[in-house]
């Protein structure tokens, strides 16, 4: 019985760290993909400025036309050369915290630190098909971490038994052969069978050691349910992150980007024909610069949220509208 519980006991060791090793690995794992969707974020915002630095500067070529036929005065020039300046110092700004973003991949990457990163394509997405119940399922089953406080509660169990059956008797057994001076053959067989008893280990169990181990148990599962809650918490966190950004995602790609870029090319129009003033025009690319940035931010938010639900949840979720 000390043999089997032992070996039981042993195993459920085993089992915990393992466990703890594939929550360290999807932690690794989790560990990369967040600073590199920072690193996404950085670079396409970095490529929205100098679009809108692009826009600027066809802007600034209306203007001095207008400006040459005496369509306007040359406050209009500076004004836009002034919105020029401020862009530069936004894109200024952004290459170093693109630079801080792929030294942080870097870092992870176990790579020197001035390593360059390519800029990604935009991420191809499909809406996730599990429902927050579900994900709870697969996390109370798949979650390593999880698990191994499952299994401690087990393992706990197992050295609660193991203290209650240490006063049993040890049986041991002996064979003995004998022969005589002279002679080749055996003559005698000797058998022993013999029992042991642990008193102290009765003694100790009465003591409190038996009651000790019983706390044990019942910490262990406390620690489990402690862990079930925050699991189950973090994940509805991880949720709501998403659910948000898929909204603002989704309204931005429907509504908000479409119409600020018409916004655009409305206000171009009508500063060409005289029907509105510079800053009108400056607000208009102000808010298509803005919304960029926006959009690209909300798509940053749902790639790190969906990574918190992979880490929450303990499972890949592929093939189930995760994004490449």
């Amino acid at each position: 019985t000390k043999l089997i519980l032992n070996g039981v006991i042993a195993s459920k060791e085993a089992d915990m760290a393992y466990q703890m090793y594939k929550e360290e690995e999807r932690a690794v794992a989790w560990r990369i993909e967040q600073p590199s969707y920072q690193l996404f974020l950085s670079k396409r915002t970095l490529l929205a400025l100098k679009e809108n630095m692009q826009l600027l500067d066809q802007l600034s070529g209306i203007v001095r036309s207008s400006y040459e036929a005496n369509k306007t005065d040359q406050s209009d020039y500076l004004k836009v050369r002034i919105e020029v300046d401020q862009i530069s110092i936004e894109i200024f700004d952004w290459q170093q915290k693109s630079h801080i973003a792929e030294a942080a991949v870097s870092r992870q990457l176990n790579k020197p630190l001035d390593t360059a990163y390519p800029v990604k394509e935009l991420l191809k997405r499909g809406p996730l098909s599990l429902t927050l119940p579900e994900l709870e399922k697969i996390a109370l089953e798949k979650r390593p971490e999880l698990k191994s406080f499952e299994v401690g509660v087990e393992r706990a169990k197992a050295s609660r038994l193991l203290s209650q059956t240490e006063w049993l008797p040890d049986i041991t057994g002996r064979i003995e052969a004998r022969k005589f001076n002279g002679e080749d053959d055996i003559r005698e067989y000797d058998n022993f069978i013999g029992f042991s008893v642990p008193v102290w280990s009765l003694v100790k169990g009465v003591g409190g050691g038996w009651a000790s181990a019983k706390k044990e148990v019942d910490a262990a599962q406390a620690l489990y349910i402690d862990m079930k809650n925050e699991t189950l918490f973090r994940l509805h966190e991880a949720y709501a992150k998403f659910e948000s950004a898929e909204n603002a995602l989704n309204t931005y790609e429907s509504s908000i980007l479409p119409t600020a870029k018409q916004q655009v090319d409305i206000a171009i129009s009508s500063y060409e024909a005289g029907r509105t003033d510079i800053l009108n025009l400056i607000d208009a690319q102000r808010t298509f610069k803005n919304t960029q940035i926006g959009y690209y931010k909300a798509m940053s938010d749902y790639e790190m949220a969906l990574s918190d639900l992979r880490l929450g949840v303990g499972d890949d979720l592929k093939n189930e509208g995760e994004s490449a």
